[in-house]
């Protein structure tokens, strides 16, 4: 099902629907979740999240559901003298 979305706020260009990986933060760790429904503008790039599908990944992350697989992600502590 492809959602209708408005012209994008920041640039007014086209909404296209894309399914994509959707990162977030929740309290403290790292999530990827794959296939998200996202609005994506065809002008700009910049990304919307519809009401439904965030509903969808908080209930998601609140009822604790086991994920479909597990990644290991390295960290950098960034230093501004390595350039």
């Amino acid at each position: 099902m492809t959602r209708k979305y408005s012209d994008c706020f920041y640039c007014g260009g086209a909404v296209d629907e894309r399914l994509m990986p959707r990162e977030l933060r929740w309290q403290g760790q790292l999530f990827i979740f794959e296939n998200v429904p996202l609005g994506v503008c065809t002008q700009c790039g910049e990304k919307f999240v519809g009401p439904e599908v965030a509903k969808a990944i908080d209930q998601v992350l609140r009822e604790k559901k086991k994920p479909t697989s597990m990644v290991q992600v390295p960290v950098y502590q960034y230093e501004a003298d390595v350039v």
